[in-house]
């Protein structure tokens, strides 16, 4: 037995990541191939691996997993992205939930004929979307900056919800409705104050008190190994002191830390994001080897019939409804009502209930099937139609229509940001604060903001800017800038202008290297000298004028919806801005 828990919990890991790694390759959610590997690997499938050899160790991850998901989540939410769709999340936590909650009820109760209290439960678990799934999803399609900022604090704030929520239900199985009401409000009640109260004294104790400590041992790996141990502290303590207010607490610790900034914030987060990743793909293996889909074979029509009307009906139905008279546009109400994938969260605490319920062992196998299906259908129902229905309802964000920051004030880097201005967004940044103030009239618009400080970044990526043009005279600091981007943004959309011919290692040993913009051959200094001597001119080209010598910068795209920053090699299809030095003969 030992021996098989010990190949269940490699084997799963090893398939988890194995499919993380193929979801990121082709650019779609893994949900689907955590699902399918878990079941195929699983009693019904390989034997490979048997969620039951873990007995009672199985729960322990599973509570493990949910504290690491949802503190991963609350540190990832900025209030910046609050403040500018505070009316639709409001909306969406207090009617959408609810609303999907009731529906999920009621279908789960006259389509199954799952007892009242059974589908209460069932109810409450799939209110919630999951950062895991949405968090993937945002990874893979560019959705306008509302979409994004909504599904994302959905899926955080909807996820703690649900779990307080189950928590109560399963409460509920072991009495009678009429004899518990009051009972249930008064532990919802406590439990939502005690676990946001505990949550709020951890994050800042965290982050005022141990953080600022931990730091001056210098230790790189040290604050982020703290920060773990504080999070399962947390919930563990918040648990103990009152019973599921676990997953509230450590959702608003999290939230504190990220909120106070906390020092080494950035190396937390990027450990923490590989931690939770790690989890994830491990316990969605474990959890749908846990499944045997044959066990229910004549229930499955109708528990794909529940999945089809909750996320083809009920969902879209309360978005709507709660979105109503809101900024979010038709299009946008009508996508985020569509795609609304579960994820973890959803699996982990019908799992659980599954576990230590008592009595009621049948119905809590079929609403752990009738829970894999919806996951599987919503997962699929994401995974195929995320981009054509983005594309369709015209909320898809091309790449070369996102916004750029320039890092960098010179005469150079303000002529390319005047030209793509007139395109797509552009911001020139500067730490040099008298550089930037003095060249204000060159281009429509500079910050003048220290280039390292990651906020200056988040605030950008939500105001829809996702690339960055660092054009510095000094590689080192375009590097570095570099790498501080790149926590909010891809590692392919951030570019960088050669500055010399003597730090081409510092690129070599960056684990996610930039890309070079314009040229290899071409340097910044030079560029900017050729400019202010005359002996170099930025000219707009047709790609047959481009001849020996011209080097293409920027090319217009999408009938002038979008800038293309060009690379070395690069041969630009439509007008472009291009470097012309004075002595290449023009044809």
């Amino acid at each position: 037995m030992e021996y098989m828990a010990f190949q269940t919990v490699i084997g799963a890991l090893v398939l988890g990541i194995g499919s993380y790694i193929i979801a990121r390759w082709l650019k779609i959610p893994a949900i689907l191939f955590y699902l399918v590997c878990g079941v195929a690997a699983g009693p019904v499938g390989l034997h490979l691996i048997d969620a039951a050899s873990l007995g009672h160790g199985l729960m322990i991850l599973v509570e493990i997993g949910v504290a690491i998901v949802l503190f991963e989540g609350g540190l990832s939410l900025t209030t910046h992205g609050f403040r500018s769709e505070s009316i639709p999340i409001r909306r969406i936590l207090l009617m959408t939930l609810p609303l999907t909650g009731l529906g999920g009820a009621f279908l789960a109760h006259y389509i199954l004929w799952v007892p009242w209290k059974y589908a209460v439960f069932f109810g409450a678990l799939i209110v919630v979307t999951g950062p895991t799934v949405i968090g993937s999803l945002l990874k893979s399609v560019n959705l306008t900056r509302r979409l994004e900022v909504i599904l994302h604090w959905e899926s955080i704030w909807g996820d703690v919800v649900g779990v307080l929520l189950s928590a109560l239900a399963l409460k509920l199985l072991e009495v009678s409705l009429s004899d518990s009401m009051a009972n249930l409000v008064q532990h919802f009640v406590l439990r939502l104050i005690g676990g946001m109260a505990f949550g709020a004294l951890s994050g800042l104790v965290l982050s005022k008190v141990i953080i600022p400590r931990v730091v001056r041992l210098r230790d790189p790996a040290l604050p982020g190994l703290v920060v773990v141990a504080g999070a399962l502290g947390t919930f563990y303590l918040s648990n103990a002191i009152l019973d599921s207010s676990g997953p509230l607490a450590v959702a608003i610790a999290g939230f504190f830390l990220s909120y106070l900034k906390a020092e080494t914030l950035n190396e937390i987060r990027h450990f923490k994001e590989q931690l939770s990743s790690l989890f994830i793909s491990t316990l969605f293996v474990l959890l749908s080897a846990y499944i045997n889909p044959f066990e229910l074979a004549p229930y499955w029509p109708r528990m794909l019939l529940v999945a089809f009307l909750l996320g083809g009906l009920v969902r879209p139905a309360s978005m709507l409804l709660a979105l109503y008279k809101t900024p979010v546009s038709l299009a946008e109400r009508l996508f985020v009502g569509l795609i609304g994938p579960r994820g973890i969260i959803a699996i982990a605490t019908v799992a659980y209930g599954t576990l230590v319920v008592g009595e009621g062992r049948d119905e809590m196998v079929l609403l752990l099937n009738l829970t894999f299906a919806i996951i599987f259908f919503s997962g699929a129902v994401a995974t195929v139609f995320c981009t054509p229905l983005a594309k369709m309802l015209k909320v898809l964000v091309q790449p070369s229509g996102s916004g750029i920051l320039v890092a960098g004030v010179n005469s150079f880097s303000t002529a390319l940001a005047s030209f793509a201005n007139r395109y797509v967004p552009v911001v020139v940044m500067d730490r040099n604060t008298p550089t930037c103030l003095l060249s204000q009239r060159l281009v429509s618009e500079e910050v003048c903001l220290d280039l390292l400080d990651s906020d200056v970044y988040e605030k950008a990526s939500e105001e829809g800017f996702r690339r960055l043009l660092a054009i510095t005279n000094n590689d080192a600091l375009n590097e570095l800038i570099a790498s501080h981007a790149s926590i909010h943004f891809e590692p392919d959309s951030i570019y960088r202008v050669l500055s010399s011919s003597h730090d081409e290692q510092i690129i070599r040993q960056t684990p996610f290297p930039t890309r070079i913009a314009f040229s290899d051959t071409l340097y910044s200094p030079d560029i900017i000298s050729g400019l202010a001597n005359k002996d170099a001119a930025l000219k707009v080209l047709q790609p047959g004028e481009i001849g020996p010598g011209v080097v293409p910068l920027l090319e217009v795209v999408e009938g002038g919806k979008g800038i293309r920053i060009l690379e070395p090699q690069d041969l630009p299809k439509g007008e472009s801005l291009c470097y012309v030095p004075s002595n290449v003969r023009e044809e």
